[in-house]
């Protein structure tokens, strides 16, 4: 029997909807820092405790305004970071930064990592600590931080147990902060040695034979076991610590000018002034550290004062010149061998293991009603960007994949059932679990309910990424799917940028089919070829053109219907891509293509951007026979596609045909990646040659 149900493309599509993580809204990015970020260019991140609590006005304000000018001068982006009416603002502007300094003291709150839900909860202001500044910098991807001091164990720490909430954040957040060592009140050896057992690497930054600084003064009397020469070697830690995927700090303690460092003696003689001022007056807390610096002041007739606003902008010149520094490596180690279309298409997305249920029970119907259904279950390995690279690797010949897997069982299974050559990229990850999809199909075969999760595909990062920098350098093409986060995405097309690749995006489900259109357009150019269906193109035409489209769709609609539906969403967006893979349901494909290409397929892989006119055709989805499975039919599509793509000479229309003969061979195989699509006694490129004779097109 010939069947045309859901035959190439399902209309409701098996890939895990919405179920990625969507940012929280509490965190406010300025513009200009999300384009840094976007851009890879280099971010310093700065703390705002010094202007709500660490110094007397106005010497607060002109000193947070001048430590930004000096990231600037020295290379980097300035990303103060502070909370207004409980907004996590990442970047404050002037004026948000005068009007948080203004704010009366009892009317802002000093926070820490256990303070920031609560001042969020009640939309109250504070200044961030050096921990809470580490959390935030990491959550938006900044790795250098700049601070005047950390917080540590306090001079009768061994008594009160007053350890700050600074040094346990040191130990579990992979942020670089860069400052002159541990405040000069607290118990410096003691500090030191609990930020050993945190496991954090500690490191003196130009100083002979590792003297750590103790904020006033050049030398602490104690040292650490490695010493910076430069900021470039600086950057060549930090390069290693994020490839190792370190999850503690890096603190790097950069002394104070020498002009501008204080006499020990006297020092330590206001200190201990200052000291019994705050027990005489029971300060204690998170109190305690402003009562000793402004008491110090006082007593020092503000050349201690002095003495700090020196220090906090020499630590954000230096830690602009590393994270300036630390960019430049990136950016020439994401290039490395660059010369030239290699061998090995990349994918970057989801690798799941799926858990089918088919309703085998003909009397009646699936409802969500909490009753028993009797089903066959069945395990298999799937995952949009996995289903690609597998489908590519048995038609292609190889290909490299970067995707995340929990280590544990789940995990193991799922690693099992995928071809060695697709476990070069796969990133390990103990912390999370293996993402796991239940999908309950009916007895007619349509899928009713999916669940899942997908949390561990955060964990394809930025950082690991770039540890697999030799993948991009030697991909022709780079599909990824949008099962990843906005920041990976953002690392993927810089490196398409660098290396001159084009990028095949497979926007995987309509609630995050924007998601990389989202980032600045000089990212995006790289993304030539897109395989929206209905609702993603819509989507898409929102995203790009920041207007809504007001259109009820439905692959139900009468063919005319659907094609002009389609055709009216594709010209708004025509020119940014090369190539738009429209997938209509069992009606087909409509193609959208620069027609330069119709003859010479690989005009889609061009990334100049010439302006080339479009054409629009429609390929009508053939019939198939014995259908056993729709799960995996658009990945095999893709598949196809790219793989005759990539085959000199390819006319558009053979590679439309190769995507329809995996397609096909996918829908009448259990799995979602067929074990072969073609026998010993033919070949791929046979296969589609023949198809493409017969495939039904028109002009739209």
């Amino acid at each position: 029997m010939l069947l045309r149900r859901n035959l190439i493309f399902p209309a409701v599509r098996l890939v895990h909807r919405s179920l990625h993580r969507h940012q929280n809204g509490h965190i406010v990015l300025h513009p200009e820092v999300r384009q840094a970020l976007q851009l890879h260019k280099p971010v310093v991140a700065l703390e705002s405790t010094i202007i709500t609590h660490g110094m007397p006005m106005p010497e607060n304000v002109t000193t947070a305004l001048a430590v930004e000018e000096q990231v600037r001068c020295h290379g980097a982006i300035p990303a103060t970071i502070g909370i207004l009416d409980g907004r996590i603002k990442v970047g404050l502007t002037r004026e948000e930064l005068t009007t948080l300094a203004e704010k009366p003291r009892d009317q802002v709150i000093k926070c820490s990592r256990r303070d920031l839900p609560f001042v969020v909860a009640r939309k109250q202001s504070g200044g961030t600590t050096v921990a809470a500044t580490m959390i935030i910098a990491h959550q938006v991807g900044i790795k250098v931080f700049a601070t005047g001091g950390i917080g540590g164990v306090h001079r009768d720490g061994q008594e009160s147990l007053d350890v700050s909430a600074d040094l346990t954040e040191l130990g579990r957040t992979p942020v670089a902060v860069v400052c002159s060592g541990v405040k000069s009140i607290l118990d410096i050896p003691r500090t030191l040695e609990y930020l050993e057992t945190q496991g954090v690497c500690v490191a003196s930054y130009m100083s002979s034979g590792g003297i750590f600084p103790d904020f006033y003064t050049r030398d602490s009397g104690c040292t650490v076991p490695y010493d910076l020469g430069s900021a470039q070697e600086a950057a060549k830690l930090l390069q290693s610590w994020q490839e190792l995927q370190m999850q503690s700090g890096v603190l790097i303690g950069v002394p104070i000018p020498e002009e501008f460092a204080a006499d020990k003696a006297k020092i330590e003689a206001a200190i201990q002034e200052a000291t019994a001022q705050a027990k005489a007056q029971g300060v204690s807390g998170k109190e305690v550290t402003p009562f000793l610096l402004a008491a110090i002041a006082k007593i020092t007739r503000g050349s201690s004062l002095k003495s700090n606003i020196a220090l906090i902008k020499n630590n954000a010149k230096v830690a602009a010149q590393i994270a300036a520094s630390l960019s430049e490596i990136s950016s020439r180690s994401g290039a490395a061998s660059a010369s030239g279309i290699g061998k090995k298409p990349l994918v970057v997305g989801a690798s799941i293991l799926d858990l089918s249920f088919t309703v085998d029970d003909q009397k009646r119907d699936v409802k969500l009603d909490g009753a028993t259904y009797s089903a066959v279950a069945k395990q298999a390995a799937g995952g949009v960007g996995r289903n690609i690279a597998e489908g590519i690797y048995k038609l292609y010949g190889d290909v490299n994949l970067i995707s995340a897997v929990g280590n544990d069982q789940m995990g193991h299974t799922l690693l099992q059932m995928m071809p060695k050559a697709l476990k070069r990229g796969i990133i390990l990850e103990s912390n999370q679990n293996t993402s796991l999809c239940s999908l309950i199909f009916d007895k007619y075969g349509d899928c009713k309910l999916i669940l899942g999760n997908m949390e561990i595909h955060q964990s394809i990062t930025p950082e690991t990424l770039q540890a697999h920098h030799q993948f991009f350098a030697e991909a022709p093409i780079i599909v990824m799917d949008s099962n990843i986060s906005e920041d990976a995405m953002a690392s993927i097309l810089q490196q398409a940028q660098k290396n001159k690749i084009p990028v095949f995006f497979e926007p995987t489900d309509m609630f995050i089919a924007g998601k990389p259109f989202q980032l600045v357009p000089e990212l995006t150019k790289n993304i030539r070829l897109i395989k929206p269906n209905l609702q993603e193109l819509k989507t898409i035409t929102e995203a790009i053109t920041g207007q809504p489209v007001d259109l009820e769709l439905s692959t139900k609609l009468p063919q005319e219907k659907l094609l002009q539906q389609a055709k009216f969403m594709i010209k708004q967006i025509d020119s940014h891509f090369n190539c738009i893979i429209a997938t209509l349901g069992d009606h087909g494909v409509l193609l959208s293509y620069r027609q330069d290409a119709e003859e010479d397929a690989t005009m889609l892989l061009d990334v100049s951007k010439s302006a080339v006119p479009h054409r629009i055709r429609f390929y009508a989805a053939p019939l198939v026979n014995n259908i056993v499975n729709v799960s995996g039919a658009g990945d095999s599509f893709c598949a196809g596609f790219i793989t005759a793509l990539l085959q000199q000479g390819r006319i558009l229309s053979e590679c439309v045909a190769a995507g329809f003969v995996a397609a096909e061979k996918a829908l009448q195989s259990e799995s979602a990646v067929p074990q072969s699509y073609f026998s010993h006694s033919e070949t791929f490129e046979g296969r589609y040659k023949q198809k493409v004779k017969s495939l039904q097109q028109q002009s739209i």
